[in-house]
């Protein structure tokens, strides 16, 4: 069960971008994307079917078929890389024999534990995820105990602030806390010290900017496109990927191609 988006806008999607992926124009499109570029991925929260709910905003989650789909199609096309590895590909000191790609997921939920771990073990794929670290530990976010497992196994963490609040409509000193309070308590917990920071709804300012260079080492954003040499990496953009618009590989094409 894929669990097609039933607007008709979403539903005309599908059979749009499978004939574009038949004629070539998916791949023709996406090579030129491609070409000399590196992309980040953006997952927030990844649901057994039986998971979906009917009141779940469609931009918030994959189903586990779906990533399980991305992750068969981006092992091949792409190569999957640490975001450590993409800011090094983008300032000259590594290289790749394919685009490289790197996933990253936004929160913390709970079921990046259950069902995401699972399916990113299953292809040895690298991931950074990013904590709100006041709500680990509430209900539906992750525990440390769980984050601390998967950080054994090799995934990656950083952080998306304390609170989870829109950073530039914050006094200095209030943004100032959320970021250092965070790395703080990440610092604190984890064994590998947290070097990334993602802006809250992919909000950002100069002021906020200055602080996520004072903090770590680099920075992502919400915007959609795809990352070139040279990019400011503190203003990194990453493509969204859920359900309704790539649970199938013509549609994740596409929206790397920026159609939908």
């Amino acid at each position: 069960m894929n669990h097609a988006p039933k607007t008709i806008g979403a539903r005309i999607k599908r059979p749009v971008a499978a004939i574009l992926h038949r004629a070539g124009v998916l791949g023709a499109l996406n090579r030129a994307v491609l070409k000399d570029s590196a992309v980040i991925f953006t997952y927030h929260q990844v649901l057994q079917d039986h998971e979906v709910r009917s009141d779940l905003q469609p931009g918030m989650y994959v189903t586990m078929e779906t990533l399980e789909l991305h992750l068969q199609y981006l092992s091949k096309a792409f190569q999957l890389a640490t975001l450590d590895e993409i800011r090094e590909w983008g300032t000259g000191t590594r290289t790749f024999r394919k685009t490289p790609c790197a996933i990253t997921f936004d929160d913390g939920w709970e079921d990046n534990h259950r069902n995401a771990f699972r399916v990113l073990s299953a292809h040895r794929a690298p991931a950074t995820i990013f904590l709100v670290t006041e709500q680990i530990g509430t209900p539906g976010m992750m525990t440390w105990r769980q984050i601390r497992e998967m950080e054994e196994a090799g995934i990656s963490f950083g952080s998306h602030t304390a609170t989870h609040p829109q950073l530039p409509a914050l006094t200095e000193q209030q943004a100032r806390w959320e970021l250092e309070s965070s790395l703080r308590t990440l610092q604190h917990q984890l064994k590998r010290p947290p070097t990334w920071f993602c802006y809250p709804k992919g909000l950002h300012c100069p002021s906020t900017r200055r602080l996520a260079q004072e903090y770590y080492a680099g920075a992502v954003t919400a915007s959609g496109g795809v990352v070139s040499r040279g990019d400011d990496v503190y203003l990194l953009n990453r493509i969204a990927l859920h359900n309704d618009v790539s649970y199938t590989i013509p549609l994740l094409a596409s929206r790397i191609a920026r159609i939908f």
